[in-house]
């Protein structure tokens, strides 16, 4: 990870804390900040997606997977799976494996 990249998760984690600084109470604290760890999910989908649309660029520049990976230290194919929003490649082959069951079974019964 570059210096600027370091910089970067550096004042997001400083941010976060500049905004319960304020809160002394740390029963208070500790309940807004339970309150931001239930919404993380959602921030983290976010920036996966953002993460996601910036690789849709790259590709449509002309970058390969391979260099894309190269720009965050990962391989080809790890670079190819973010950039198509695949999370956890075994799992999402093993739902589709499951739909295609389901549906033929359900061809079956009609």
């Amino acid at each position: 990870m570059s210096d600027d990249q370091n910089r970067e998760v550096r004042e997001a984690v400083e941010a976060i804390k500049s905004l319960f600084a304020q809160t002394e109470d740390p029963a208070e604290r500790f309940k807004r900040l339970t309150k931001l760890l239930d919404g993380w999910p959602d921030l983290h989908q976010q920036v996966r997606k953002m993460r996601q649309e910036d690789g849709d660029k790259l590709r449509s520049g002309g970058m390969t997977y391979g260099e894309i990976g190269n720009l965050i230290d990962v391989t080809e194919s790890r670079a190819r799976h973010i950039v198509k929003g695949i999370t956890n490649p075994s799992r999402q082959k093993r739902k589709a494996e499951q739909a295609r069951a389901d549906q033929e079974r359900q061809e079956d019964r009609d």
